[in-house]
């Protein structure tokens, strides 16, 4: 009896080894199925007269394969991107550098830099414009542009065309981001030196000539005064159109020295005091408020009664008249023109908007004429650009003087780099409502003045 129970118990302990190795048979095909199927390439057809085994040793082989393919096409664009005259580095989402090329190196003066060893970006460049940029294209998932100065110190590499050997303090690059998969960045950098360096040249001799030009324009000038009082009535004409061209090329040299002195040194030229931008307007449109009367043209001012700001009352009055001019001329008879105003506190403000928490009051100047030509816009502010001839005033517009029915092509560039001297940005549109030109003008607004 004892020896049967005894049978018993070994035939079921059998059955139940079998059951149970059989049980663990089929979950160890079954995950290697599913380790099959992961692994299975797209183009590849399953042999199911294999071994399951067989099936997985010949796709693994095959998965090492391709994984030596992407290793050495991965190598060989690292090998193209090493020897581009554009640097690239590519930023982790924890701002960690996991690779950048040499030309990228040189610029932002990396060193000790090794690729086994993933470094903090502000461990290795000390540029917080750019680990913003960095953070910014990020968080927009959108590819970005950034034009800075970064400052460092001396590093021979950086640029060689200094004869004395040394690099400069600073140095202008330009990035552009781009964002990849799983928050890394990569980053194209240029340097912009000697773009800068060409145009400071360029500036520097037209300013010369500028100073030259003028000294014979103002003797000129002084000549057809004295011939004015001498000549017969009928040549008076003539020394009277004399004087007119000559003051009217004074003026524009006058324009091209004072917006050179802007882009070089703007803050120097700056004197700044408590201005209500709100009355600033109004005396100005009072100023033109005759020209106005003409064709019936009215001005709106929208928004607060008095805004307090730190301005260059010269300097922007001079703005108020380039923008009120402007919109006068190209507004239709019984037209109008619109100034809203609008305060914006620091919270109420993006951080793309401005690095510091501060105050900004926003201006929309526009008027209801024919606006800008879509082509045109991208040029609005360059110096000496005239715009597209369709637009131009209505004849009924003769009875306004010649002073201001002819531009330099400077005032408009005059009123950025003020604008910009300020602080402040200034851009161009047509308006959506009226469809005529609209200059949309931010500035900051003090503490003190808030």
């Amino acid at each position: 009896m004892s020896l049967t129970i005894f049978i018993a118990a070994i035939v079921g302990l059998l059955v139940g080894a079998s059951g149970c190795y059989f049980w663990r048979e089929s979950q160890l095909r079954q995950q290697l199925s599913e380790v099959l199927k992961v692994m299975q390439p797209a183009d590849y057809r399953e042999d199911i007269s294999l071994p399951m085994l067989s099936q997985l040793r010949r796709r693994a082989s095959i998965s090492k394969q391709q994984q030596q393919q992407l290793q050495e096409q991965l190598f060989s664009w690292q090998s193209v991107l090493q020897e581009a005259p554009i640097g690239y580095l590519q930023v982790d989402a924890e701002n960690q550098v996991l690779w950048c090329n040499q030309t990228a190196q040189n610029l932002l003066q990396i060193q000790k830099w090794h690729s086994v060893r993933a470094r903090l970006l502000l461990e290795l460049v000390r540029s917080y414009e750019l680990a913003r940029f960095i953070e910014k294209t990020r968080s927009t998932q959108v590819a970005n542009e950034l034009i800075w100065q970064f400052h460092f110190g001396y590093h021979e590499s950086v640029n060689s065309r200094f004869s004395t050997g040394e690099a400069p303090p600073t140095i202008w690059l330009k990035a552009r981001s781009m964002p990849l998969a799983d928050g890394v960045i990569g980053v194209f950098i240029e340097s912009q030196q000697e773009r800068v360096e060409t145009a400071a040249a360029r500036e520097r001799w037209l300013g010369d000539l500028a100073h030259e030009i003028r000294t014979p324009l103002t003797v000129i000038h002084l000549l057809a005064e004295t011939l004015q009082s001498k000549v017969t009535p009928d040549l008076t004409r003539w020394t009277d159109r004399i004087l007119q061209e000559t003051n009217r090329s004074i003026d524009l040299i006058q324009h091209f020295l004072e917006l050179s002195q802007l882009e070089t040194s703007a803050t120097e030229y700056l004197r700044l005091t408590r201005v209500d931008l709100v009355q600033l307007l109004h005396d100005v449109w009072n100023t033109l408020e005759p020209i106005a009367q003409q064709r019936d043209v009215q001005f709106i001012q929208r928004g607060p009664t008095q805004v307090i700001l730190d301005l260059d009352l010269d300097r922007f009055t001079q703005v108020a008249i380039n923008l009120f001019d402007n919109s006068l001329k190209y507004c239709p008879d019984r037209g109008h023109i619109w100034v809203d105003i609008q305060l914006l506190a620091a919270e109420q403000l993006t951080e793309d908007s401005n690095d510091e928490a501060i105050n900004r009051v926003e201006i929309d100047l526009y008027d209801d004429g024919a606006g800008f030509s879509p082509k045109d816009l991208p040029y609005i502010f360059d110096r000496l650009y005239r715009g597209d001839l369709s637009r131009q005033r209505l004849p009924s517009d003769k009875s306004l003087s010649n002073s201001h029915t002819t531009g330099s092509g400077l005032g408009l560039a005059i009123v950025r780099q003020i604008i910009l001297a300020h602080k402040g940005t200034i851009v161009a549109n047509n308006h959506p409502t009226t469809g005529g030109a609209w200059f949309h003008i931010t500035l900051p607004q003090s503490r003190s003045t808030s």
